[in-house]
């Protein structure tokens, strides 16, 4: 189960969270997870007794430098492509980082503005999600087919959420990736993403 920061208090104390902890371990709650977090965030976890499971790559890019066009068309995804963006998200990532139809709803409703988007002339081999809030995008979600790597659409895909992000008005873009994810890393840092000084870290919490 997912246990972080709420959105209107951000900062929480150890006590606070193993209090939480506690409860939902009285409800038969067996596992906790957090959502990928700073570090100023993480310790009062780490405090409650949860420990480092993914330490994930931050990284953030101006949208004042030039954004490059997409090669291939992305289309539009509705509510009812969801479901082909999960069969999608399943060949993409192994089972801790598997999005599912909670977790995907969860990212579109991330920001106050929100572009999904699908890639495959034949049908759907690739999706992202982009979120906005203010002048900072985020990059929340990218998936392609594994069978389909290696064709550009993880590049288009990105150079659209760049396009949309720097027409509404956005000054940056945020991306967190896994550290063993060597391809995404590559195809970040080839389209003007820098790593941040410091981090995200997912941490867990055995309750049984």
């Amino acid at each position: 189960m997912l246990l972080g920061p709420s959105r209107r208090v951000r900062r929480v104390d150890a006590a606070t969270v193993d209090r939480a902890a506690r409860r939902l371990a009285a409800e038969g709650v067996a596992h906790l997870v957090t959502p990928a977090l700073h570090l100023a965030d993480a310790r009062p976890f780490l405090a409650a007794g949860f420990a480092p499971r993914e330490e994930l790559h931050l990284l953030r890019r101006s949208l004042r430098i030039e954004t490059p066009e997409p090669d291939h068309p992305t289309r539009p995804g509705r509510r009812w492509h969801r479901e082909l963006a999960l069969g999608i998200d399943a060949t993409a990532f192994d089972g801790f980082w598997r999005f599912d139809r909670t977790n995907l709803d969860e990212a579109c409703r991330a920001t106050p503005h929100h572009r999904f988007r699908l890639i495959g002339s034949d049908g759907p081999v690739g999706y992202a999600v982009t979120g906005r809030a203010g002048n900072r995008g985020y990059l929340q979600r990218l998936a392609v087919d594994p069978v389909a790597q290696g064709n550009g659409f993880g590049r288009a895909l990105v150079a659209d959420a760049l396009t949309w992000l720097r027409r509404r008005g956005a000054d940056e873009v945020m991306v967190n990736t896994q550290e063993r994810n060597t391809r995404a890393l590559g195809l970040y840092r080839s389209m003007g993403f820098v790593d941040e000084p410091h981090g995200l870290l997912v941490l867990e919490r055995r309750l049984a």
